[in-house]
């Protein structure tokens, strides 16, 4: 995106800069023959003639690690794994001005470009900060790359790719008349490419300028010229809703539709059905770095000896930012195009300086020619490093589409050819779950599931991720949600019946005049008008009770009275709201022992009885649940000490049924870490754990006492298992549950 002369059009004054570069390059020879650019075609030969592999192939794509991704049909490759995600979630890397590889000194200048007065003047220098690319445009193809980053300038008749000012190849054919025949140019062999590749996606984002009194009708003509040659056409699919096919359609969508290359137009001339407009489906999400454009700024940062690390740091806390962060309102539906590059605007004197110490040979010719590049190299090697590391979890893949850099052959610095493309692809490949993420998943009243989705975090934090959770119907087909988040407070969501959420609110303080309860347990269970019964044990190691109203305040926390007279100590806690309007309270108390207790609709609190265990005068575990049914019975599901889950109930009439173990998955007892029930319309209990493999478990207790098998809750992504850490889970009344599940 940057040259040495950008910050020029920034505002930078062409007369400090070159009398600055005057000094520095005093006797270096800067005036070269400008040709109208350099055909590599000959370069590109050998990966355009290799045809595609169509051959079904004998694997799976589950199958498939990182090292044996195929850069040239990944995606074909890939076809079962990324099959039913949409474009705009489908990781990939991408080319930063794509069609700069052919730049050097001496392939000419575009009159139209916003550099070129100081690329002329500087055309060493110019070249140098303004080749962003090594390979051709079918090499970075080859190389894994689908999004290429196109600038087109208009020079004379011809089309050719630029950057700043310096030209690089031809891109259109173009007659000779001098000598005859035909001039080929670069987008012949893009067009060879993406045809014969039918089930790769390719995205051609293309920005043209040229002579402004025809540019509009000139940028019109290229952008019809490239569709009619990589196959535009009109997007269209009857298979989807509205017969057109968008950045959040799927790979599939595209293959059904046998479509398979997408022109984002940036050039605001056209209005072709197959030429997406850019600032309708692509968003860059503040992802680009840039710097000062003062003169007196960049050579000040000049002085710094740790400017490049600092300027690479820059760019991957961004990465961190914009990864970590939630879309906002309709960039979810766009692609989006992460810029990891940099602004080298600070680092024009030390280019500079390199071209001066290269005519005295005391640095490298490479990178007096490539001085961007060799920062780029250097960037991506971090990059990579970073894709390895704080890069590699599910609550920042998630977030990826177009991971844009510059060099993606790059094959030097410690990156070997291919290997920051694959790392990138590879995050369309199972992930490592981040531990204490939230999703919600869906069983119908039909016994199907929706597979698990994430919950946005709070803020504009991109997942919530935190520790315990609870989780209640609503009377009008939603729930409520109370997390204990990273910051170890309790925080309160609601997901409404139509499925969107109403997001994250911090719950007021002890003191109700600021915000943030620290808790270890929550519990929460909510009335038909709305209001929830709210139980949590604080830090403190006490017992709470708060009410949220239906219109949305607090009543306030105040603490639970205990079985002594004093204040109710307790480890964990549950909650259910009874038929009479009275809410049932179960705890662990702080002596390990389980107790109920119950506040009548009249806001008094019943005294603690102690709840008796297996041939013992109390149970005592490591989690518990309770649930309230139509006929006033509540049911209790309980982990006790020997790991195990025991289900017991309190019927109405205050008596109480014997323990039982419901049968685990392969007999015997049911073996977990977490569990949580729910009572059903029709009298029976739905019931979900962790079993002690981590995977997380579905039960039902018929009204008749009866318990079908414990089946696995489907994963993420479709896969067979979700391993969790805790779970919740609440009946609606069209006989449907919500669970709310972290992972592990």
């Amino acid at each position: 995106m940057n040259s040495a002369g950008r910050v020029a059009r920034r505002g930078m004054t062409l007369g400090a800069l070159s009398l600055a570069l005057g000094a520095l390059t005093t006797g270096i020879a800067t005036a070269g023959t400008a040709t109208a650019g350099q055909d590599s075609a000959a370069r590109t030969a050998r990966v355009a003639s290799a045809p595609e592999n169509t051959e079904q192939r004998s694997w799976i794509s589950e199958l498939v690690s990182k090292e044996n991704i195929e850069l040239g049909s990944w995606m074909s490759q890939l076809g079962s794994t990324i099959g039913d995600r949409p474009l705009n979630q489908i990781v990939m890397p991408g080319s930063h001005d794509a069609g700069s590889a052919g730049i050097t000194k001496n392939s000419g200048m575009c009159d139209a470009g916003d550099t070129v007065d100081f690329a002329r003047k500087w055309p060493e220098l110019a070249s140098s900060m303004s080749r962003t690319q090594t390979g051709s445009l079918v090499e970075q193809l080859e190389a894994g790359s689908r999004y290429l980053d196109l600038r087109l300038c208009k020079q004379g008749d011809r089309w050719y790719s630029y950057h700043g000012g310096p030209m690089g190849r031809q891109f259109f054919d173009s007659f000779n008349g001098n000598q005859g025949g035909i001039i080929p140019g670069e987008a012949r062999e893009l067009a060879d490419w993406i045809n014969r590749h039918p089930k790769e996606i390719v995205i051609l984002r293309v920005k043209t300028t040229g002579p402004a009194a025809t540019l509009k009708e000139d940028s019109r003509a290229a952008i019809a010229e490239l569709g009619g040659m990589v196959g535009g056409d009109r997007l269209d699919n009857p298979a989807i809703a509205d017969g057109s096919l968008k950045p959040t359609s799927t790979y599939n969508d595209f293959m059904a539709a046998g479509k398979h290359v997408v022109v984002v137009d940036d050039t605001d001339s056209t209005s072709y059905p197959w030429a997406w407009r850019q600032p309708d489906v692509q968003d860059y999400r503040g992802s680009y770095v840039g710097v000062s454009s003062k003169w007196e700024d960049i050579a000040l940062a000049a002085l710094d000896p740790n400017l490049e690390q600092k300027t690479y740091d820059a760019v991957l806390r961004r990465g961190d930012e914009v990864l970590g962060k939630t879309p906002q309102a309709g960039s979810e539906k766009k692609l989006f195009v992460q810029q990891v590059i940099i602004d080298p605007s600070n680092s024009i004197p030390n280019a500079a300086i390199i071209q001066v110490l290269d005519k005295l040979k005391l640095v490298s010719a490479w990178k007096a020619e490539n001085f961007l590049l060799s920062m780029e190299n250097e960037l991506n090697r971090q990059v990579l490093a970073k894709l390895r590391t704080s890069w590699n979890n599910t609550n920042v893949t998630d977030n990826m589409n177009i991971v844009m850099t510059d060099d993606v052959n790059q094959n030097r610095n410690g990156v070997a050819a291919g290997e920051l493309q694959r790392e990138i692809i590879s995050k369309n490949l199972p992930q490592q779950i981040t531990s204490h993420t939230f999703y919600n998943s869906t069983r119908k009243a039909d016994g199907t599931w929706t597979g698990p989705t994430a919950l946005s975090g709070a803020g504009t934090s991109f997942r919530y991720v935190g520790d315990r959770q609870a989780v209640s119907a609503m009377r009008d087909g939603g729930i409520q949600v109370l997390g204990i988040g990273v910051d170890g407070n309790i925080w309160h969501n609601i997901r409404r019946a139509d499925g969107g959420w109403q997001g994250w609110n911090a719950l007021p303080a002890a003191d109700n005049k600021t915000t943030g309860f620290a808790a270890k347990d929550v519990a929460i269970t909510t009335a038909p008008n709305g209001d929830a019964q709210v139980v949590a044990v604080g830090k403190d190691g006490y017992a709470y009770h708060n009410i949220r109203y239906a219109d949305g305040n607090w009543q306030g926390w105040a603490p639970m009275p205990g079985p002594d007279g004093g204040l109710l100590k307790a480890t964990r806690a549950a909650a259910a709201l009874m038929p009479d309007g009275s809410t049932q309270v179960l705890v662990f108390g702080g002596d390990g022992k389980m107790r109920l207790g119950t506040r009548a609709a009249n806001r008094n609190w019943s005294s603690w009885q102690t709840v008796a265990g297996v041939n013992a005068p109390d149970f005592q575990g490591s989690a518990l649940s309770i649930a309230a049914l139509p006929n006033g019975d509540s049911q209790i599901a309980a982990i006790g000490k020997d790991g195990n889950v025991w289900h017991t109930i309190h019927r109405a009439d205050g008596g109480w049924s014997d323990w039982g173990v419901p049968a685990g998955v392969s007999g015997g007892a049911m073996e977990a870490s977490a569990v949580s029930l729910t009572g059903m319309p029709d009298g029976s209990v739905q019931v979900a754990a962790v079993g002690r493999d981590g995977d997380v478990y579905h039960g039902i207790r018929r009204s008749g006492g009866d318990w079908t098998p414990f089946q696995r809750v489907g994963g993420i992504r479709g896969a067979g298992a979700f391993a969790g850490d805790q779970v919740g889970i609440t009946g609606l009344a069209d006989g449907s549950s919500q669970l709310v599940l972290t992972t592990r």
